[in-house]
């Protein structure tokens, strides 16, 4: 199970920032693998939630956080001049949030150096929770968010997107499903280092729906999270973090 073997791995790796291995990009990408990587890269580095969603503008409060994130690689690899590359392109990024106010926070993340897979990524992600029940545990949060990451000088991409957001928490546990739409747009380098089958460089635009699916668990002013991103593919994440 992808979940059991994120729980061991970030248990023993909350201060290590190695990935496993590195990802080689595929070449020569006409326009349809060029789609298809966005679609794989792209949405795959999107912002993630991967934490209690009730808005820390509740609590007025911090939270940070180390995230360790899988994207497949499989169809990736079968692109263009195709790669050897199995498994998933995995790597870490830091998260920053604050609290603000009347239930509103912001959210910051990036990726730290010392990382064998050669990407930088940054963004962030402003929510809102606009309903909570009154006689059963559930919250409503909207979301909005956006992003870049660039993949070995060869892959520059950028993201937005926005989501709604339900949770349900019992007393240490909270489950959050949600729904939305994200948009990638990515710029191929060419010429004769670059990665597209014409040498020009170009961009290409996917817009799709999102679905995500986690669970947080508190433990103290820890805790531990996992998450499900269905776009054209499913992507999975950890997380460890704390709230002040």
């Amino acid at each position: 199970m992808k979940f059991l073997r994120l729980i061991v791995f970030l248990a023993i790796s909350f201060n290590v920032l190695l990935a496993w291995s590195e990802t080689s990009l595929p070449k020569n990408l006409n326009k349809d693998d060029r789609i298809r990587a966005l679609q794989i890269l792209g949405f795959g580095s999107a912002s993630k939630i991967l934490d209690n969603p009730y808005p820390l503008g509740g609590y007025t409060g911090v939270e940070m956080g180390l995230s360790s994130e899988f994207i497949p690689v499989e169809d990736l690899a079968s692109l263009g001049s195709k790669t050897n590359d199995r498994g998933e392109y995995n790597y870490y990024t830091l998260t920053f949030g604050k609290g603000l106010f009347h239930n509103v926070d912001t959210h910051v993340y990036f990726t730290p150096f010392g990382q064998r897979e050669d990407i930088q990524s940054f963004g962030g992600q402003v929510r809102w929770g606009f309903y909570e029940a009154r006689f059963f545990p559930l919250t409503l949060t909207a979301m909005i968010y956006g992003g870049g990451a660039n993949f070995a000088n060869l892959i520059n991409v950028s993201t937005v997107g926005g989501d709604i957001i339900a949770t349900v928490a019992m007393d240490n546990v909270a489950i959050y499903v949600g729904a939305g739409q994200i948009r990638a747009i990515g710029k191929f380098i060419g010429g004769a280092g670059g990665i597209t089958d014409s040498q020009e460089t170009v961009e290409e635009d996917v817009t799709e729906g999102h679905s995500v699916f986690g669970i947080s668990v508190d433990v103290s002013k820890m805790f531990i999270a996992l998450q499900i991103d269905r776009y054209t593919d499913s992507i999975y994440s950890g997380k460890i973090g704390f709230r002040f």
